[in-house]
């Protein structure tokens, strides 16, 4: 049985429909069933907890073999998976950990965090498995829909940073083969999920021009002016603004994103999916 926390959230909802599909048992779990309840299908089972909670965490390993320890991005990402890892070693069953950690280096506040969870991932002395993808297009791109509908305008404040994108779609492909093949296959190896090439956000946009079948401009800015722009028109917090986007923005400026590897082929077989490829698959959802 494979455990997939945060079942609900953008990568262990893709994880949970991808196992699914083939028919591997799997046991999901979020705060709330009537959250988790759109995932029900053969083979998935349902079942609530709360990761701020160490207790409502032990029912969950019962029959697990592997887990794959995934938080929210936000302040308590750390003492969560740390929970979650710790409800493992309590189980005693030796279980698995598959740990989505990211992809890009942070010299910031998560790079720590990343860092004290992989520390807790190899004292708790379980077999583990890290898997980091680079930087996602869907929560890089679907956030500005209304902007590239409405202006046709892609914004950021990167520069011509290079970054190498990498799909929704492979990173769950990536995950469910570290799931589903043997522990000794993948023990103690950090795999990072990456898009074929790095990409400056100029490059995106010629990609979305020819997908779109439209000029989509890319508009850099001051890093300044982006985060008010965040703050006062797009509604962020400044908390939930520095770690949901602007780590992710200064690491990419920085240089830190445009590391390419095969990682992606060498766990599935296929070649990931490049920037120019997304946006033609994903060109309905910016048509309005």
């Amino acid at each position: 049985m494979i455990l997939v926390m945060s079942a609900t959230g953008m990568f262990g909802r893709q994880v949970v429909q991808v196992l699914a599909q083939q028919g591997v048992p799997v046991r999901a779990t979020g705060r709330s069933l009537a959250r988790l309840e759109p995932l029900r299908a053969p083979g998935v089972e349902l079942m609530a907890a709360d990761m701020d909670d160490p207790a409502s965490l032990q029912p969950l390993m019962q029959g697990v073999d592997r887990v794959l320890v995934n938080a929210p991005m936000d302040a308590c990402k750390q003492q969560r998976e740390c929970h979650v890892i710790e409800a493992m070693v309590r189980a005693g069953a030796q279980a698995q950990v598959v740990l989505l950690t990211g992809g890009v280096e942070h010299n910031d506040a998560l790079g720590d965090a990343g860092r004290a969870v992989e520390q807790a991932m190899s004292d708790s002395q379980l077999p583990w498995t890290t898997v980091g993808p680079q930087t996602v297009m869907e929560s890089n791109f679907y956030p500005f829909r209304d902007l590239i509908v409405g202006n046709s305008l892609l914004l950021s404040c990167v520069g011509e940073a290079q970054v190498g994108f990498v799909a929704l779609e492979d990173v769950s492909a990536a995950l469910a083969a570290v799931l589903t093949a043997s522990v000794e296959q993948h023990h103690g190896r950090d795999y990072v999920i990456t898009g074929p090439q790095a990409v400056s956000f100029t490059a995106v946009a010629e990609a979305a021009s020819a997908a779109l079948g439209r000029p989509i401009s890319y508009q850099d800015m001051p890093r300044g002016a982006f985060v008010d722009m965040m703050l006062n028109e797009a509604g962020y917090d400044p908390a939930t603004l520095d770690i949901e986007v602007m780590c992710h923005l200064d690491a990419f400026r920085a240089g830190q994103a445009s590391r390419i590897t095969t990682d992606f082929r060498q766990l599935t077989g296929r070649n990931p999916t490049s920037v120019a490829q997304w946006w033609q698959a994903n060109a309905a959802y910016f048509l309005g």
